[in-house]
């Protein structure tokens, strides 16, 4: 059973107290994954679209930076969104490092857990490009089946993080197992933060640094529900994560 409020509910008991270490890495990510669209703001800044816009509202000017960002990021070469892909994956293996500590206890958690998880660089990157594969060669099919096989592989840092014995392929196909049946609650529950990011919005995008911390603590629960369900029904053996 999913029960996407609890996780939710529980996420902001696990966050309270706790705030300043997600909200850090969310910051440190942000900046580092900013630096690859410094080519993409200058052109902007060069942009007489952009020229006009500088007397209008700071949130028109935001909106604008971050669809010009994303049509900029879309159209950039195979290889630059590969680099891409890879930094994000292995910035996001580190925050779940921090994630999965922050779960399983009520401590105060260091930003050393942070930099404790980019040991698992290697991990990362071979989990990303795996997953990168996939979901592209689905997507050719057509969108739809690309979102799908994304959120069926959602899982695998999550396993490859607490499970050192676990390959990079092994982890897709139980991510894909402990997902199955839920790929839709996992959309749902991405669907329900829309709310909190409208108005992060009108915050210049400050509030997602609070946002997003939110967002990874309520998936790390589904993730631990997932497991639990999985194992307890006999879909996955203990075994299975340590061969």
């Amino acid at each position: 059973m999913f029960e996407r409020k609890k996780y939710k509910s529980f996420a902001l008991q696990q966050l309270k107290n706790r705030w300043t270490v997600p909200v850090l890495i969310t910051l440190i990510t942000t900046v580092i994954l900013e630096i690859f669209n410094i080519p993409a703001v200058i052109r902007m800044l060069r942009n007489p679209d952009f020229i006009d816009l500088l007397n209008s509202d700071i949130t028109d000017i935001y909106s604008y930076y971050e669809s010009y960002s994303r049509i900029t990021n879309e159209s950039s070469p195979l290889l630059s969104r590969l680099i891409t892909a890879v930094v994000t994956g292995i910035l996001d293996m580190a925050g779940i490092n921090v994630y999965l500590k922050m779960s399983r206890s009520p401590e105060k958690v260091s930003m050393g857990y942070f930099f404790e998880g980019f040991n698992l660089w290697a991990r990362a990157l071979l989990a990303t490009l795996w997953k990168y594969l996939w979901v592209f060669l689905w997507s050719l099919l057509f969108l739809i089946p690309g979102i799908i096989k994304s959120i069926a592989y959602s899982q695998m840092f999550y396993i490859l993080n607490e499970y050192e014995n676990v390959s990079v392929t092994k982890a897709m196909r139980i991510s894909m197992l402990i997902t199955n049946g839920h790929k839709w609650d996992l959309f749902v529950t991405h669907l329900s933060f829309i709310g909190w990011a409208i108005l992060c919005c009108f915050t210049m995008g400050i509030g997602f640094f609070w946002l997003e911390p939110y967002i990874n603590m309520t998936l790390t629960n589904a993730y631990h529900a997932m497991m639990k369900e999985a194992l307890v029904s006999g879909k996955l053996r203990p075994e299975d994560l340590t061969e």
